[in-house]
């Protein structure tokens, strides 16, 4: 079967996976074209219509200055998607590499990874994110960090089971006995096993941070 006839039975077969696809291409679509999409100007005040409720204009209800939530949401998608895989991506490829360097030497290298990962954990992560933003300063930038901040243990914690869960594995084995040195083995052979999960854990964190925009 190829790809293309695998996708649309996979989407054809389960109707959950069909309204998420749906979403998300809704999403990337916002994203691309919301300015054009918005009905209205997002920063337009206009005081007469402040704190209107849903309906046939305004179909989200206005603020307190009269702006259009709803195009306000469209325009926004393009910022919150920006923030949520820039900072998906930073804490993927920071804590991948020492998840997988804590699970597969172990020793002092664990203890400092697993600490450190404990030590974010400690806190409540939407609180630490805020205190973080507060602390650095309200920009793009700094939400991000923050935002990827937070997110590091859940990687670090998928690879480091992942390598611990297979290092004594006898393919390892055969790739050390090889002449593999053990970084080649760690980028070669546990890396590409400990994707499938790690790719489950940047959806929910994907999920997550969107959230995260949206209650801000």
């Amino acid at each position: 079967m190829t790809t293309s006839g695998h996708l649309r039975h996979v989407l054809s077969e389960n109707p959950v996976t069909l309204l998420a696809t749906g979403m998300f291409i809704m999403l990337l679509v916002m994203a691309l074209f919301g300015p054009w999409l918005a009905p209205f100007d997002p920063l337009a005040t206009k005081a007469d219509a402040a704190l209107q409720p849903p309906g046939g204009t305004h179909w989200f209800g206005t603020d307190a200055l009269g702006r259009d939530i709803f195009s306000r949401v469209v325009v926004a998608t393009r910022l919150d998607l920006g923030i949520a895989f820039s900072a998906v991506f930073i804490s993927f490829i920071i804590g991948m590499p020492l998840g997988l360097a804590a699970g597969f030497f172990g020793g002092w290298w664990d203890r400092i990874v697993s600490r450190a990962s404990d030590t974010i954990m400690a806190f409540p992560l939407f609180v630490l994110a805020m205190g973080i933003v507060a602390a650095l300063g309200n920009t793009v930038g700094n939400i991000i960090l923050a935002t990827a901040v937070i997110n590091l243990p859940f990687y670090m914690r998928v690879a480091r089971a992942e390598a611990n869960v297979r290092r004594g594995a006898g393919w390892v084995e055969a790739a050390r006995l090889s002449g593999n040195s053990d970084w080649r083995i760690l980028a070669r052979h546990l890396f590409p096993n400990a994707l499938p999960p790690a790719m489950v854990q940047v959806n929910v964190e994907e999920l997550r941070a969107q959230t995260r925009q949206v209650l801000a």
